[in-house]
């Protein structure tokens, strides 16, 4: 049985608390990171309490209702949601999550408990909630209980502020004499590590609103595996590919938002990319790959005035932000000249390569496909290009298998003009034996976000681990 626990949410919408540490208004984002990032199946969710930074704000039902659509959004088997100091109102509480306290699945029962709060924040687990436990237990003495609740059992944590629940050492007696095998809990932001105290295991989530933004996946079984996972990046990474408001292509990006979220996920600096015939030509025209026929179309748009060029770069210069460069994604067209006028290449700090079309006239066998290939990629080179952008993407998106007998040969030649490979998963899966081939070749591999939407920035969990394998 796998677990997904996540800690304190503290959401608020308008992003206010009255402690800094707390990311208050990306609790809806971080849900949704974490949707995104989960690569295995998970049975059962559980949220540790204080979903909201202050349940009695006007905007807290709404605020509530937003966290309950998402967390409807996971395939899960169920989602367990304590109620915690923060959270205040348990009648609107429970109005949105519903009494869904406890939930039995195979051979483990889980229970939440509702713990009452008092001036201070005092936590007591009233006698009504004890004997339903004990009840609840008896009728299924034979299952593995696992208990969760806002307030920290155990261990003791000395603190003029009350972390423990009033009367832990005899909640702790309850639960030995009830078979709980593990018990988990938040309201302590800090979290503390997996301990075992008289053959239960206490386990207290870090609060997710505060960094590094840690998660954690249980596997239970006989034993209990944890996987810890940060939505925050372990180290300062450089984003070289990431779109904007400019792009037909972008969902939810701006030059803004990207920038607020660099400190937030540990991107030590952006380079927005967007493509150049996006910028050049019409909607129409461009996804018509009108660029192709010839850059005539991008001076005929200079010259009347329709192109966004230059609009783009004087955004990106009333930002003035010394953590975000300015690059542009080019192609070439049918004579191996860049989508991008001379004049305005002096702008953009790094120029990106890519290969997105190749008239189907070049399709009509692999031979011809990958000599046009092939031609592409040496023309954006001659043309000073410093990365290639997903290399060998456009194969899978045509639906074709890689040309994996081109790897060295694309390698030797980025290696010889030391252009940069990207390492990019943005509806793409590269193949790592490419990558290897880089590396042998003296290669530089950078990653690249290619982000469209505002969840794709800053998360470089595939990368990292691609990465990490490839050195294995």
């Amino acid at each position: 049985m796998k677990v997904l626990v996540i800690g304190d949410l503290h959401y608020r919408s308008d992003g206010i608390s009255l402690i800094p540490e707390r990311k208050t208004k990306y609790g809806i984002e971080f849900l949704k990171r974490i949707k995104r990032r989960l690569n295995e199946n998970i049975d059962v969710i559980v949220i540790t309490g204080d979903i909201l930074d202050d349940g009695e704000n006007p905007d807290s039902e709404k605020e509530y209702i937003e966290i309950k659509k998402v967390l409807d959004e996971f395939n899960v088997k169920k989602v367990l949601v304590a109620f915690g100091n923060h959270d205040k109102n348990t009648e609107k509480f429970y109005k949105i999550f519903g009494e869904n306290r406890f939930f039995i699945y195979d051979n483990f029962l889980f229970y939440v408990f509702c713990d009452r709060y008092y001036e201070g924040d005092i936590c007591i687990r009233d006698n009504e909630e004890i004997e339903n436990f004990k009840n609840f237990v008896r009728e299924n003495s034979y299952k593995k209980i696992i208990v969760i609740q806002h307030n920290v059992i155990y261990p003791e944590i000395e603190s003029s502020y009350p972390y423990n629940l009033k009367d832990y050492q005899k909640i702790h007696s309850l639960y030995k004499e009830n078979n709980v095998f593990l018990s988990i809990s938040g309201h302590y932001h800090k979290g503390i590590q997996l301990i075992n105290k008289d053959g239960i295991f206490y386990f207290t989530a870090p609060a997710i609103c505060e960094e590094p933004f840690k998660y954690f996946i249980f596997d239970i079984g006989n034993s209990i595996k944890i996987k810890e996972e940060k939505i925050k990046n372990g180290v300062e990474l450089i984003d070289y590919h990431c779109h904007t408001e400019f792009g037909y292509c972008a969902e939810d990006v701006s030059m803004e938002k990207i920038i607020e979220r660099c400190e937030l996920l540990g991107v030590k600096k952006v380079y927005f990319t967007e493509h150049a015939g996006q910028l050049y030509l019409s909607r129409e025209d461009y996804w018509n790959y009108k660029f192709f026929g010839g850059i005539d179309i991008l001076r005929k748009q200079r010259e009347n005035k329709k192109d966004r060029i230059k609009e783009y770069i004087e955004k990106f210069k009333t930002l003035n932000s010394s953590i975000a460069g300015i690059g542009v994604e080019v192609e070439v067209d049918k004579d191996g000249k860049l989508t991008l006028l001379d004049e305005d290449k002096e702008f953009f700090e790094i120029i990106t390569g890519a290969i997105h079309y190749i008239p189907d006239e070049f399709c009509v066998s692999r031979n011809i496909l990958e000599k046009k290939f092939i031609w592409c990629i040496e023309k954006l080179i001659e043309n000073k290009i410093d990365i290639l952008a997903h290399p060998f993407r456009f194969f899978l998106r045509k639906g074709l298998e890689r040309p994996n007998n081109l790897y060295r040969d694309v390698a030797k030649i980025l290696s010889k003009n030391n252009v940069k490979a990207e390492l990019n998963f943005h509806t793409n899966n590269p193949d790592p034996e490419f990558f290897k081939i880089c590396l042998s070749e003296n290669v530089e591999i950078v990653f690249a976000s290619d982000s469209h939407n505002l969840l794709e920035f800053g998360d470089f969990s595939k990368h990292i681990e691609f990465m990490r394998n490839i050195y294995l």
